[in-house]
């Protein structure tokens, strides 16, 4: 009488295991984490209360119901967003990051904008900045870890200016506006953001002809299973006007989404 009972017993045993084991796998595959930095308006930016919102947020969650996931950003810091992502920390990272051939060393991406480099300076331009070589002898404020930095530091060795790294973008506005700071390199993005908090206090002294790109980075391991699904949403978000939709709530130039 007993004989039987043993492999009907495993059986249900295995019966469970899967079934635990599907659970799981739903639970990962519809949570879909991603780090970002909340300290570049109007792409990200955190509330006194710690609430993080913006462009990417938006985008985010738009992109997960894609999938039929659920969106969930973790804060992380500039410098620490890709190392954070092939620590498994986070599935994705979206938060108003450069695509780069050094950074595509390290994880796959999907571009999802093209935005314009610009020199922030006080309004009426006083200092007379309309190119990079503007910036010689100024003072130049800039997002610590970031590939503005990365340039400056470089067109510094060639012109000599004093430059000023700060955590984040918002921050490096902020010399500009208290006279602090000369100019600030930033991207257009950004400069809309910032001038509707601040009207007519800011105005734009040289815009870069050339385009940068904006990225989703995903682990390379998982370019066959979500890289696919970001690459997809994406797609499907440029192609029903969500994108779009989002650019206008934020004051992000549309052109640059498209």
């Amino acid at each position: 009488m007993r004989t039987p009972t043993a492999p009907l017993s495993l059986l249900t045993l295995l019966v469970a295991l899967a079934a635990a084991g599907t659970a799981g796998a739903s639970r990962h595959a519809t949570t879909f984490k991603y780090c970002t930095d909340p300290t570049f308006p109007p792409m990200e930016l955190a509330s006194p209360s710690g609430a993080i919102s913006g462009f990417d947020v938006d985008m985010a969650v738009k992109l997960a119901a894609t999938w039929g996931g659920v969106a969930k950003p973790v804060k992380t810091a500039f410098p620490g967003l890709i190392p954070a992502l092939n620590a498994k920390r986070c599935d994705a990272v979206i938060s108003g990051i450069f695509v780069t051939p050094d950074r595509m060393k390290q994880a796959g991406v999907v571009s999802y904008m093209e935005s314009h480099r610009v020199l922030i300076v006080k309004a009426g331009n006083p200092k007379g900045i309309h190119s990079p070589n503007g910036l010689k002898g100024k003072v130049v404020a800039v997002q610590a870890g970031t590939k503005y930095e990365e340039y400056l530091k470089a067109l510094k060795a060639k012109l000599g200016f004093t430059l000023q790294s700060y955590p984040g973008d918002t921050d490096a506005v902020a010399q500009v506006l208290l006279g602090r700071a000369d100019a600030v390199l930033t991207q257009d993005t950004s400069f809309a953001y910032q001038a509707k908090q601040h009207p007519h206090k800011i105005a734009i002294g040289f815009t870069f002809a050339a385009k940068d790109a904006f990225g989703i980075y995903y682990r390379k391991a998982d370019a066959a299973t979500l890289g696919t699904q970001i690459k997809d949403g994406v797609a499907k978000l440029k192609a029903d006007g969500t994108l779009v939709k989002i650019a206008n709530k934020y004051k992000v130039p549309v052109a640059d989404v498209k």
